[in-house]
């Protein structure tokens, strides 16, 4: 270690200059190569701001299924496997979103109002009066904001996969979680641009959508929504989504009047294809059915033996759900100031069984152990002067026990 030291000390001038040189190389390649803004299709609409692309799937007739993407999203595409069954049956519709897929690339606003006014716009140029809007991931909060302030043109909305209430989106807090968008701004923006990536960091664009996404939602006012949601609503999750917990769909279950709820052996990707597509295919057709008819919806249907997802294991206790950030933060901070390696494992482990947020945890523990070497306080262990690389090996032991524990509990 002290030779390496000693070594950097004296090509410092030399590593500074060629790293310079790589990045201006990096710099030119990407000017020369030029950013794919490709844009269009051949079914687009031109709305104020931008291009609108969508596909379609099945005869148009009928009241058709408008479907809204997730983040990040290669566009309405993403859907083509799930599309394609339910077409046999009804009129699909796939907008690419907003700076996502062949629509325009540099929109002003990324936010689920927004979206909801292109679908109603996209309605508009269709002569579509009425539809069944189902969102996936991040578009169930489109489908949302559009079902609240459309519903005129709203017959039901379908939830899968989908984000929801505030308390459901990481450590539950809009201001920690914007706090998050903000380092993923810097880490995926402006970080790529003082880095000879030649390219491998991706498109800027699709960067810049990427997090302007997340930025721009707001996720506080869709509780009131569920709340006050009339329409018909279907709700189809994984029970081992890692990205939106199971549990959140069963809240969404209880805030809404008409609701079925179907919670499939899974994981967050199932209406991109695999086999969680043919449940999910099967309870939105059942579903539609029923509305079709006039039916009540109203219901609830596990795949799996577990009928409470804050349990980590059927009739296990309910560790799982909202926690406040600032008490992750105490008590991981607690475990980092004495046995910071534990603090990461346990922090990471956690997070990766759904029982609190792991960024939040390991923030926590983080803090912890800052604060113990701010004090002065030693670290009492032989391998002390490993600390560093312990706790970053525990930290990924407990992410990978984390997540195979997370499809056996």
């Amino acid at each position: 270690m002290v030779k390496l030291r000693a070594y950097l000390r004296k090509r410092r001038k030399a590593l500074i200059v060629s790293y310079l040189l790589l990045l201006g190389a990096s710099q030119a390649y990407l000017a020369w190569k030029g950013e794919d803004l490709v844009e269009g299709g051949a079914l687009q609409v031109e709305l104020d701001d931008g291009v609108l692309v969508y596909q379609t799937w099945g005869k148009p007739e009928g009241i058709p299924l408008l479907l809204s993407h997730g983040s990040p999203g290669g566009g309405g595409g993403d859907f083509t496997e799930m599309a394609q069954k339910l077409a046999q049956e009804r009129w699909i519709i796939a907008p690419d979103r907003m700076g996502f897929g062949r629509s325009s690339k540099l929109a002003e606003d990324y936010s689920f109002v927004r979206d909801a006014r292109d679908m109603v716009a996209l309605m508009d140029e269709l002569e579509i009066p009425v539809a069944d809007v189902m969102g996936w991931s991040y578009g169930g909060g489109v489908a949302l904001e559009m079902a609240s302030r459309y519903p005129e043109r709203v017959r039901s909305v379908g939830l899968l996969g989908a984000i929801g209430i505030q308390e459901g989106e990481g450590s539950g807090s809009y201001w920690l979680e914007h706090g998050k968008y903000g380092m993923l701004r810097a880490l995926m923006m402006w970080l790529p641009e003082v880095v000879p990536h030649f390219g491998m960091a991706g498109p800027d664009w699709f960067r810049r959508s990427f997090v302007r996404d997340f930025a721009d939602a707001d996720q506080r006012p869709l509780r009131l929504i569920l709340e006050q949601l009339e329409n018909p609503t279907l709700i189809v999750h994984g029970k081992d989504d890692p990205l939106v917990p199971a549990w959140v769909a069963e809240e969404h279950h209880e805030l809404l009047a008409s609701s079925r709820l179907v919670i499939l052996e899974g994981s967050h990707f199932f209406p991109v294809g695999g086999k969680g597509v043919g449940p999910a295919v099967k309870a939105v057709n059942e579903f539609l059915g029923k509305v079709d008819g006039g039916e009540s919806v109203v219901k609830e249907y596990y795949e799996t033996d577990r009928k409470n997802m804050k349990a980590i294991w059927a009739g296990g206790p309910e560790l799982r759900g909202w926690k406040p950030w600032w008490l992750v933060i105490l008590l991981a901070g607690g475990i980092g100031w004495f046995k910071p390696r534990c603090g990461f494992f346990l922090a990471s482990l956690g997070g990766g069984i759904l029982l609190w947020d792991a960024m939040v945890a390991i923030l926590g523990v983080f803090l912890g152990l800052l604060a113990r070497k701010k004090m002065g306080a030693p670290i009492e262990d032989a391998r002390a002067k490993w600390i560093i690389l312990d706790c970053l090996v525990s930290l990924v032991a407990g992410s990978v026990v984390g997540g195979l524990l997370l499809q056996v509990l």
